[in-house]
């Protein structure tokens, strides 16, 4: 490979691709003055040229011009354009590229957790065993430097989240693939994923939050706009399905069962764990009916939790002790007269119903205060009196 200086590269880059001469005589400029931030921008543009990639010129362009100047660039720049040159190698060529480059921006918190992501993902694509292992030690060393970090770029953040989603999904963690695909989603503009893309992401987030083992809320992904990409589809029925299991309604889930049950005979992570989801719709049921239950009012009989969860009374006990144990609830239970008091529920995102019925009971409790008010004012007359 031919080697220059800076400004003849760019003089050969213009036989190349003629198209861009009017490009590459600003970059000249540019590069001529030291604007270093405009000259970040115009390379920006030229790299996704398609007569770059087509003539797969930019590593060519990074070690002839741009390595010249690259330490006069901010760090993350950097590392985004040399992912952009990183992408005209094999998997294994371009993890050991930005490996180069990761040492080079190690002292700026974003340019090297970018790199740590990218050299993750290239680990992952290899679809090498002994890789994924390796994928999974970077993403942590990833995972260690954003530790007590806030204010960096999305594109850091996006970037890991990204990342953490495929190799839990690989590794088929259905909880930690719910948690960091909302994570990712939460920094990356739905609008920068593909529609193909979008459907698979929201049907695999539907399955993670059904059968993750400590996933007991759905209001982070309800509300999501990334379910829109299953509307009109067939797995749409999986909404309907999310949202009977968000208010723990039984009744509509035996409903949806009978209903669907042929494209659901199909879905082997669902039928392969039909035991798990009778018991978190279960919970669910129970967490809806202490959340409707005014908090002084919630020493709950076992009788009245049977009739909620649509389970036998000899039941009742266990799947309270499951409850308290994952943390869902907290309060005492009282097996002589078999009554939970209830002094907690866990936090959740609610629908519309839920706030519909948070208000009634504001507006309960406001009443109540008013009342209160009113006699300690009138006995506080007749004391005065």
């Amino acid at each position: 490979m031919a080697t220059y200086k800076p400004l003849e590269y760019l003089e050969h880059l213009k036989k190349i691709a003629p198209d861009l001469s009017d490009q590459i005589n600003n970059i000249k400029d540019t590069y001529e003055n030291k604007l270093w931030h405009q000259l970040t921008k115009q390379i920006e543009m030229i790299i996704i040229s398609p007569q770059l990639l087509e003539k797969k010129e930019l590593y060519n362009f990074y070690i002839n011009f741009i390595r010249d100047f690259e330490n006069k660039l901010r760090p993350l720049s950097l590392v985004e354009v040399c992912i952009a040159v990183a992408r005209q190698f094999d998997t294994d060529e371009s993890r050991k590229f930005i490996e180069t480059i990761s040492q080079k921006v190690k002292k700026d918190k974003s340019a090297y957790i970018l790199t740590l992501s990218y050299m993750a993902n290239m680990n992952l694509r290899s679809g090498v065993a002994e890789q994924l292992q390796d994928c999974k030690k970077t993403l942590e060393l990833a995972k260690e430097e954003l530790q007590g970090v806030t204010g960096l770029d999305t594109i850091v953040y996006s970037s890991f989240y990204r990342v953490s989603t495929d190799y839990h999904m690989a590794k088929s963690q259905a909880s930690e693939f719910y948690k960091n695909a909302l994570m990712y989603l939460s920094y990356c503009k739905l609008e920068t994923i593909s529609q193909e893309e979008q459907a698979s992401l929201a049907y695999n987030l539907c399955i993670a939050a059904l059968v993750g083992e400590d996933v007991y809320g759905f209001g982070d992904l309800i509300a999501n706009p990334i379910l829109k990409a299953l509307e009109g589809s067939q797995h749409n029925w999986l909404i309907t399905f999310l949202k009977a299991f968000n208010i723990g309604d039984i009744q509509q889930f035996e409903g949806l069962m009978s209903q669907h049950r042929d494209i659901i005979s199909t879905q082997t992570a669902i039928t392969n764990n039909m035991q798990k989801l009778r018991q978190k719709i279960s919970i669910l049921s129970l967490l809806e009916l202490a959340f409707r239950t005014p908090s002084d009012k919630r020493s709950i009989s076992f009788g009245k939790i049977a009739q909620a969860t649509k389970l036998p009374l000899g039941e009742i006990e266990h799947l309270l002790m499951k409850s308290l144990s994952l943390g869902l609830i907290k309060g005492s239970i009282d097996q002589t007269v078999e009554i939970i008091h209830i002094t907690w529920v866990t936090p959740r995102i609610l629908d519309l119903n839920q706030i519909n019925s948070m208000n009634n009971r504001i507006a309960e409790w406001t009443e109540k205060a008013k009342t209160s008010l009113r006699l300690v004012e009138n006995d506080t007359v007749d004391l005065i009196a």
